[in-house]
């Protein structure tokens, strides 16, 4: 399986968002090797941690959008509370099933294309604002 890794090409160009975002990507890898090797006790307590972080870090996000009008703030918003939800699944699925490889393997994918996906463009997209606003 592929590692979950933050590559430049992610990089947004924003000291904060991409420190928070690097931050993810290696608590995220983390987690799914812990579930890989079946460390159910690094694994609740890395699951705790990226719930936590990656509301933290939507919050921190959002007041970016809101202090700068981000026309996309209602989408990206969405996208946000669409992760959470679907983090408290797998969290959930972990906990009903336990460390088993297909679990964790679902994981991998999703985090990763998750990631990838809302990084390389709804982030792009607000970074890209931000810039503006800020020349």
């Amino acid at each position: 399986m592929t590692a979950v890794v933050f590559t430049p090409a992610l990089a947004l160009g924003h000291e904060e968002i991409d420190s928070q975002h690097r931050e993810l990507f290696r608590r995220a890898e983390q987690l799914l090797e812990a579930m890989m090797a079946g460390d159910l006790a690094g694994v609740s307590r890395l699951f705790e941690f990226l719930g936590s972080y990656v509301v933290d870090h939507f919050a921190a996000e959002e007041r970016l959008m809101v202090e700068s009008h981000y026309p996309g703030y209602a989408v990206h918003k969405a996208a946000h509370e669409r992760f959470v939800r679907d983090y408290e699944s797998l969290r959930k699925l972990h906990a009903e099933s336990g460390s088993s490889a297909a679990v964790a393997i679902k994981a991998r994918a999703w985090i990763s294309d998750w990631l990838k996906l809302h990084i390389g463009n709804t982030d792009q997209l607000l970074a890209r604002h931000l810039l503006k606003r800020s020349a």
